[in-house]
């Protein structure tokens, strides 16, 4: 265990004295109570029966909960547990982990939110907790007899405030993989979406205001009903400022806590095509650095608008836009308001191809000097991917450029493939705080995960996918296309996998499984195993079928792993997405 926390302590820069360590609970016995507060709310009361439970299930040991100090030493969780604490300069996700004296130690939060996350810190941190994976199956609990606690004081604050990886929404608390995003402490601040659909809804508008609505090859868009989203607004028509500004407050008045309010465009295009030799005509003749005619002009000009009348009713509120497609650039003057807060979708996995990694870090820095904070949206999919889809460093590299750069606020489509092994785990650690060492991060997994020696394999398993991901796809120029994606529904990759990559990845992982070292271990690295059986027989089955085969004994062997993966608690995501798409599904290969 001294081994653990001093790994986490060096990736936080945290100074341990061996002096005053705090026992808690010694040869199997509590010598420490955990105090709360008389008036701890409901979310204070849930994290301390989580850090209860997990002591537990570590030390044999219930440790009891009181509103006053008991036994020896003290272990004091939440606001108003402990009145001792100086000022500390804590976001609401950030949190305190202080020795006070021989006797008392307190974990403290910004808010409630920081409070939860500070426990799950000290589980990680002191007992060696591990969340790997959803479920038990990835969740490492040491066996320990003795908990000693020594001298520290950690503040820890998170680098991005907002850390979402959809579909994970860990306000609710009730599914393995929300379960296992709320113990990474994936909490999303923003709500980032296409939302203007629901700002004008066509049930509504198209009556009153059809002139809310674009023009398109000359004729007037008007949406079929309230789920069409294949159009935009005219951010220029006459009173379309008002009326979004009147419908916000009124959301508003309904959801007077919340803090933001999302004015992203529809997924789609057809903006309106302006009247012809106006400024908004010779701006959308012009491409924009993502290829797209550009609509930014008219757009953000609008949303400046919007924002200023709802302010006078509602100051302090924040605005996320998804600045991609036609509205990527930010304006020409360079200028949008105080409270918005771009969202730069591009897919940076494909950092390894220079050129796209210059576009992208060129219009963040245009963003910059446009915007005084910044969001990234990106894609970091496993979902439908077809052999695991890993680039750890390439991640650490441009999230501590993204954080010297004013972005603050993250939103990853993940929807993930836990084939993939450390992946969402390392993303999640490295979006708290994208300066730590990203080898240790891995070496921990793998080793949690499979042993030293069994880690050691697993490690050399996807470095052969970082590998493939960070530089094989990217060769002669591959995937260089500024508009396009590797995308996920498209398998035609797999025929650039070397056939020895499949013959090493084998052997690394059933090399893993002979030396893993406990029982669930081995049980952790046979779920990754399974997937691994998918990804290999795709890329057999696949080649073969462009040679003009069909139906092959591995293509066969694939399809029945897939089905029998239909509900299966860790597979279940990329399982149905890969048999919902005929292009990854390959039925016939």
């Amino acid at each position: 265990m001294r081994k653990t926390f001093l790994l986490l302590a060096v990736l936080s820069g945290v100074f341990i004295s061996k002096v005053q360590a705090i026992v808690i609970i010694k040869n199997k016995v509590a010598v420490s109570g955990i105090v709360i507060a008389k008036d701890a709310s409901a979310q204070v009361q849930a994290a301390v029966k989580t850090l209860q439970l997990y002591l537990q299930k570590s030390t044999g040991v219930t440790v009891p909960v009181s509103n006053q100090k008991q036994g020896t030493s003290n272990l004091y969780v939440g606001k108003g547990a402990y009145s001792g604490i100086g000022n500390v300069s804590l976001d609401e996700d950030g949190f305190l982990l202080q020795t006070i004296d021989a006797n008392n130690f307190v974990i403290l939060g910004g808010s409630d939110w920081g409070t939860e996350f500070g426990v799950y810190d000290f589980l990680e941190r002191f007992v060696g907790v591990r969340w790997l994976l959803p479920t038990d199956l990835g969740t490492v609990i040491p066996k320990l007899s003795t908990l000693e606690i020594p001298s520290v004081k950690i503040v820890e604050n998170p680098v991005f405030l907002s850390r979402t990886l959809s579909p994970i929404v860990i306000e609710k608390n009730t599914t393995p993989l929300n379960q296992w995003g709320r113990v990474n402490r994936l909490r999303g601040r923003v709500e980032v979406s296409h939302n203007l659909k629901n700002l004008f809804p066509p049930a509504k508008y198209t009556r009153s205001n059809p002139e809310f609505y674009p023009m398109v090859k000359g004729k007037k868009l008007l949406p079929k009903d309230n789920n069409d989203q294949a159009w935009q607004p005219d951010f220029g028509a006459a009173g379309i400022a008002d009326a979004a500004s009147k419908e916000i407050v009124n959301w508003f008045d309904r959801n007077k806590s919340v803090t933001n309010f999302s004015l992203g465009i529809n997924d789609s295009g057809n903006f309106n095509e302006p009247a012809a030799n106006t400024t908004n005509a010779r701006s959308m003749a012009q491409k924009n650095v993502m290829g797209f005619a550009n609509a930014s002009d008219q757009y953000y000009s609008w949303a400046n608008n919007v924002i200023s009348k709802v302010r006078k009713v509602y100051p302090g509120k924040k605005y996320t836009v998804l600045a991609y497609t036609s509205v990527a650039e930010p304006p020409s003057d360079k200028k949008v308001d105080k409270d918005i807060i771009p969202f730069i979708a591009f897919e940076r996995m494909r950092w390894g191809n220079d050129g796209l990694k210059k576009t992208d870090q060129g219009l963040t820095q245009r963003w910059e000097q446009a915007a005084q904070t910044l969001g990234w949206y990106d894609y970091v999919y496993g979902n439908t991917y077809l052999v695991p889809r890993v680039w750890f460093h390439s991640m650490k590299e441009y999230l501590s450029w993204g954080n010297d750069h004013k972005v603050k606020y993250y939103y990853g489509e993940l929807y993930p493939n836990w084939g993939e092994g450390p992946k969402a785990w390392v993303l999640a650690k490295l979006l708290w705080n994208p300066n730590q060492d990203v080898d240790a991060l891995l070496n921990d997994w793998y080793t949690n995960a499979a042993g030293k020696q069994g880690g050691a394999k697993l490690k050399a398993f996807y470095a052969i996918w970082e590998k493939f991901w960070s530089q094989d796809i990217f060769a002669n120029n591959g995937n260089s296309d500024t508009r396009s994606r590797v995308t996920f529904f498209n398998p035609s990759y797999l025929a650039s996998v070397p056939d020895d990559y499949l013959t090493q990845s084998d052997k690394l992982i059933g090399d893993a499984y002979k030396l893993a070292e406990t029982e669930q271990q081995k049980a952790l690295v046979s779920k990754l195993t399974q997937m691994w059986t998918v990804y290999k027989t795709s890329v057999v089955s696949y080649k073969k079928y462009q040679k003009g085969g069909r139906n092959s004994p591995e293509g066969r062997e694939r399809l029945k792993l897939l089905q029998s993966l239909k509900t299966d608690l860790i597979y279940s995501l990329p399982a149905n997405a890969i048999l919902s798409r005929a292009t990854v599904a390959g039925k016939d290969w």
